[in-house]
């Protein structure tokens, strides 16, 4: 039944053909990163001393990615949305040999010129593919589009990552992460030919691009800057629970194929949302305020339940809930902001989000190695459930429906 469900949305033709032509390019590139993704943490706390140190080397990735999305933001509003995209495709080559390098050298300066590479691809990538969305994708629909595209890719992600679970017993994490290099290549082609057929071009935007993200959210609407503050925590919480369960589940003395199964129950959730958007574009952002409550509950029990078994559970629930909310965030972007800026508010966005992405694992690693673990959890919690009586609060006032949905 799964299998057929797959399949089905595998071959969906209701999707435009360059949605499922770019989702293509995306799934060749995530297949060469999943055989030894989810190991990263691991390789990252094997070069620090603490958990701070892991953090500090995890953040390299976001800083370049915060550094470079304002402007990688104005140029998708004035460039092809593929430019980007294979902008993006030839620097992953880089970051593979990087990962390679350092493994052949034992030297941190190739993981770290990994890292910061890692960033500028991934904002092109992420900037040029979200934008190409939103030019060629119904508003209405777009919760949907994104669904299908997380399914689809993720599901190859996770193809990759049951294979790495067997490589990784012959070759080590940096000659795995190699990998990503020659797939690539691979998605430089395609999208280099699928470029010269098919892209609409949108409309310049109308209004000076600013770097200061301060100065560019104040002109933003009311619920724009409710989305980025939003946004802001989840991305904040989201990112310590992705990044430091595996390396607890490691440091316990768990093998690297349990920490590979952690990443599977993490990203298999993912593969549901095509449903998940399909909920959110009919139920709408009333999913959200359960889903947050859920979240601070899970966080809260990661605290005093610390066996593996339970820790995969809360991975594998969490992650739903993180699908739901992604999903939902894009239609509420795309509701939102008015189409000729998609590309500038896509950037300062994703800019804001990745700073919360990027501060998670920094604040609450140095928290962890003051105090411990469950202290942590216990204050994302707190975090994440204040969160969720402010929404339903504004849900009560008719805040949301007032500043999004009005127009339905």
């Amino acid at each position: 039944m799964v299998f057929s469900k797959l399949k089905s949305i595998f071959s969906n033709k209701e999707i435009p053909y360059g949605i499922r032509l770019i989702t293509k390019v995306t799934s060749i590139r995530w297949f060469g990163w999943g055989f030894a993704e989810t190991l990263i943490p691991v390789l990252l706390f094997s070069y620090g001393n603490s958990f701070a140190e892991a953090g500090l080397l995890n953040a390299a990735v976001d800083i370049t990615f915060i550094l470079s999305l304002p402007i990688i933001g104005m140029f998708a509003d004035k460039v092809r949305a593929t430019t980007l995209i294979l902008i993006g495709a030839f620097l992953y080559i880089f970051v593979g040999l990087g990962y390679f390098l350092t493994g052949v050298t034992g030297m941190v300066i190739f993981l770290v010129l990994a890292r910061l590479i890692n960033g500028v691809s991934w904002g092109l990538d992420v900037v040029g593919r979200d934008t190409y969305f939103r030019r060629h994708v119904d508003k209405s629909k777009i919760a949907t589009a994104f669904g299908y595209f997380d399914t689809v890719a993720n599901f190859w992600w996770v193809v990759s990552a049951i294979i790495g679970i067997f490589l990784v017993k012959y070759f080590s994490i940096t000659n795995l992460l190699f990998l990503i290099t020659p797939f690539a290549v691979i998605s430089l082609l395609v999208v280099s030919k699928f470029r010269k057929k098919e892209e609409k071009i949108h409309p310049v935007a109308t209004q000076k691009f600013s770097i200061n993200f301060l100065k560019e959210i104040k002109d933003w609407s009311l619920m724009l800057k409710s989305i980025v503050g939003f946004n802001f925590l989840i991305s904040f919480t989201g990112a310590v629970v992705i990044f430091f369960l595996p390396i607890e589940v490691y440091r316990d003395g768990g093998s690297l194929t349990l920490v590979i199964l952690m990443g599977i129950a993490y990203i298999l959730p993912t593969l549901t949302g095509w449903s998940l958007g399909k909920l959110f574009d009919t139920k709408g952002y009333k999913t959200l305020g359960t889903s947050l409550i859920i979240f601070a509950l899970l966080l809260l029990s990661l605290s005093f339940l610390t066996s593996f078994s339970w820790r995969i559970a809360i991975m594998f629930i969490i992650s739903i809930i993180l699908e739901l909310i992604s999903v939902g965030s894009n239609e509420l972007i795309t509701a939102t902001a008015t189409p000729e800026h998609f590309g500038r508010v896509e950037g300062v966005m994703k800019s804001i989000t990745t700073i919360g992405a990027m501060m998670g694992p920094l604040i609450v690693g140095i928290l962890i190695d003051m105090t411990s673990a469950s202290s942590a959890y216990i204050s994302l919690a707190v975090i994440i459930f204040s969160l969720a009586i402010i929404f339903k609060v504004l849900d009560r006032q008719g805040f949301i429906e007032k500043y999004v949905f009005i127009e339905r």
